[in-house]
């Protein structure tokens, strides 16, 4: 979106994005994402500030499938947020090595009048995802010898001389 699109009363806009949409924003990065179950949804307000900055604000909600870093099984992750964010012009004048100042520490900025309010949706939403999703707090993972999982078999118990382990077999046939 360009700069000169908003008025002096603002932008209002509805955003609704789909699953590949969203697996495209998540791309290569390192998350425990799986999906978007269902669509994301925000409404947005857009307004030029006195500096020429740029204020977003608005509310998402999205149905976030998430991977348990402990179990590896799947869930839903509900995400409903509130964010406000404020967008400062780049000065592409400026040399490309400088000293941060303490105010561009916190600072977003947009460049050439141009910024993607829906890149600044996503952000918020994937701001408000867990850094160590679980399936739920009380989740006790995998057995660290044959991979069970623990949650759906409480009294397992393994031992380690049985030479039973998957991970063994699979680990054998690495040539180092």
């Amino acid at each position: 979106m360009n700069i000169r699109e908003i008025s002096k009363e603002g932008k209002k806009l509805s955003i609704k994005k789909d699953n590949a949409w969203f697996m495209v924003m998540v791309g290569n990065s390192d998350t425990d994402v799986e999906a978007l179950s269902g669509d994301l949804t925000s409404a947005v307000d857009i307004h030029m500030q006195y500096t020429k900055s740029v204020l977003i604000e608005g509310s998402a909600h999205a149905d976030i499938v998430l991977r348990c870093v402990k179990c590896l099984r799947s869930f839903h992750k509900i995400v409903d947020t509130s964010f406000s964010v404020e967008l400062e012009p780049y000065d592409v004048s400026a040399p490309a090595r400088h000293a941060v100042a303490k105010t561009e520490l916190d600072a977003e900025f947009y460049v050439n009048d141009e910024f993607d309010p829906e890149a600044v949706v996503f952000e918020q939403i994937m701001l408000n995802l867990p850094l160590y999703p679980l399936c739920n707090p009380s989740c006790k993972g995998l057995c660290t010898y044959c991979g069970i999982n623990l949650n759906e078999n409480p009294e397992h118990t393994c031992t380690k001389d049985k030479g039973l382990s998957p991970f063994k077999s699979q680990l054998g046939k690495i040539k180092i």
